[in-house]
């Protein structure tokens, strides 16, 4: 067999163990073309990624767990899923998302129906294999990124691919600033591996277990806020977390609720306060409720500035 590209390689390897296959350290040398010292790095990295699911005898491995993801999805998971496969057509095209993962999305559109849909299109797949390859591998990558405007080189260390506010963010540390940033997939134009390779930083991988928001601020303080719900939209908040810092923390006696979130930025519940006024209050603190008349200011300013056709 030819020597394979160390992903495939080890993408081969986890659906082997998968199909319950025992496997033995020279064989798959043999088997890839590769070094046996290069075989035992690939099973570190299986192990480092979903966990010891292997017994081990001498230099053969086996798995004694299988991945079935079916155990642990919500319909949440099945809905981002499915949106992904939508997405990038993943019947078609080669990605990280196992056969698995694709036939319980496919099983699972018996019972759900999801209409929530990604609006950006992204239409060059390479993109998303670089960028998977680039985040298992810890490998900085140098990506052309186009706003409307402007077309800027920078050169990243990627950690994940987000899905937030149906949209799918590539988040890493922009390697000359050393500045956590997000930047929109579907704006990527072009991405290529630089030489170098780089070690993650415990504080970026904690701080993405946290985000809220493509709007989060990596290593600014949490600010705690306390808004009081009318009793007449309650429920919503009973019912949902708009996000997932959200906790009801005391139920007036008029039936009014407080809800507390902890954020890094304003914008991150600027949308949220707005969609609930005035059946909403900010507590505290003083300065979001300056911040938010000015957004309102800014929003009432731009309508001013058109005419209005009361005919529609």
């Amino acid at each position: 067999m030819s020597q394979r590209s160390s992903l495939y390689r080890t993408l081969e390897i986890i659906e082997r163990l998968n199909s319950s296959q025992l496997l033995c350290i020279d064989i798959l040398a043999q088997e890839y073309g590769v070094s046996e010292r290069t075989i035992r790095r690939d099973f570190e990295l299986i192990r480092n990624i979903f966990g010891d699911f292997v017994t081990k005898d001498k230099d053969c491995y086996r798995a004694y767990d299988t991945m079935v993801l079916d155990r642990v999805l919500s319909a949440t998971d099945l809905m981002t899923l499915a949106n992904i496969v939508n997405l990038f057509d993943i019947t078609k095209n080669q990605s990280q998302i196992s056969d698995k993962t694709k036939e319980l999305v496919k099983r699972s559109m018996s019972v759900y129906d999801f209409k929530s849909r990604p609006f950006e299109v992204i239409e060059n797949y390479d993109i998303v294999k670089i960028l998977e390859h680039a985040i298992k591998f810890n490998k900085e990558i140098e990506l052309e990124y186009k706003t409307e405007r402007v077309l800027t080189k920078i050169k990243l260390e990627p950690y994940k691919i987000l899905f937030l506010n149906e949209n799918f963010y590539i988040i890493g540390v922009i390697s000359s600033k050393r500045k956590v940033e997000f930047r929109r997939i579907g704006m990527i134009e072009s991405v290529t591996y630089t030489k170098k390779s780089f070690r993650t930083d415990a504080k970026v991988t904690n701080f993405i277990k946290k985000i809220q928001t493509p709007w989060a601020n990596f290593d600014s303080r949490e600010v705690r806020v306390r808004l009081r719900a009318d009793v007449k939209i309650r429920r919503y908040f009973m019912r949902k977390k708009y996000l997932p810092s959200q906790k009801i923390v005391k139920t007036y006696d008029n039936g009014d609720i407080e809800v507390h979130y902890e954020i890094t930025n304003y914008r991150e519940i600027e949308d949220l306060v707005i969609k609930w006024l005035p059946n909403i209050e900010i507590l505290e603190p003083r300065n979001l409720k300056r911040f938010i008349k000015r957004t309102l200011s800014k929003k009432m300013h731009s309508l001013t500035q058109f005419r209005v056709d009361d005919k529609i």
